[in-house]
C-alpha cells in the first residue's frame, strides 16, 4: 500500500492519513482480510479502499477507507450489534462513539424519506441497545470513524475481528 500511496496523484493526502492507511492495511492483512487497492470513487470521497475476507468467492465488504480532499474516513459494516454489546460498552470512546453518537440516527423515515421502507419496515435500520439506550441508525451511512488515528489501528482491527472472527483461526 505504501508504494501505491507514493504515486503523485495521492499527494493531496496528508502524511498522517497515509501513515494510518499503511498501518491499517498492514494490520487488516495480517488479520486475514484483503483489498483490491485504491479505487476511484465519487460518492463519499475521491478514492476508496474496500476490505473483505480473503479467500471467499463472494466479496462482502467489511470495511472501507474513504479518501477525501481534506481527510480520510474509516467505515465498518456491522450486524448483530446486540450480540457484541458488552464489548462495545467496555470499549474506549473512539470505538464506542460511532455506535452511540447522533450521526445518522434514524428518524423513522424522516431523514431518508422512507426510501428503505419495504412493507412498512426499513431494511436499512440497525436497532440495538448500548448502555441501556436503544439506538436506531441508518446502516447506509453509519459506523464511520472520522479522522482515524494510527495509534488506534490495532483496536479497529480488534473491533472488526470481534464482529467477524476467522472461523479457521483457533480461539
Amino acid at each position: 500500500m505504501k508504494n501505491l500511496l507514493s504515486d503523485e496523484k495521492y499527494n493531496f493526502i496528508s502524511e498522517k492519513d497515509k501513515q494510518f492507511i499503511v498501518a491499517f492495511d498492514d494490520a487488516i492483512t495480517k488479520a486475514g482480510y484483503e483489498s483490491n487497492g485504491i479505487q476511484p470513487y465519487v460518492v463519499f470521497g475521491k478514492y476508496k479502499i474496500e476490505y473483505f475476507r480473503a479467500g471467499l468467492k463472494t466479496q462482502k465488504y467489511l470495511a472501507r477507507i474513504y479518501i477525501r480532499d481534506e481527510e480520510i474516513v474509516l467505515r465498518m459494516y456491522f450486524s448483530n450489534i446486540d450480540k457484541h454489546r458488552e464489548y462495545i460498552e467496555k470499549s474506549p470512546d473512539f470505538i464506542k462513539s460511532p455506535f452511540i453518537n447522533d450521526y445518522m440516527r434514524c428518524n423513522e423515515g424522516k431523514r431518508c424519506g422512507g426510501i428503505g421502507d419495504k412493507n412498512g419496515i426499513c431494511r436499512y435500520r440497525k436497532t440495538y441497545t448500548i448502555d441501556n439506550t436503544v439506538y436506531n441508525k441508518c446502516a447506509e451511512q453509519s459506523f464511520m470513524f472520522f479522522q482515524p488515528d494510527i495509534s488506534h489501528a490495532e483496536k479497529y482491527i480488534e473491533l472488526l475481528t470481534t464482529f467477524y472472527p476467522d472461523r479457521k483461526r483457533p480461539k
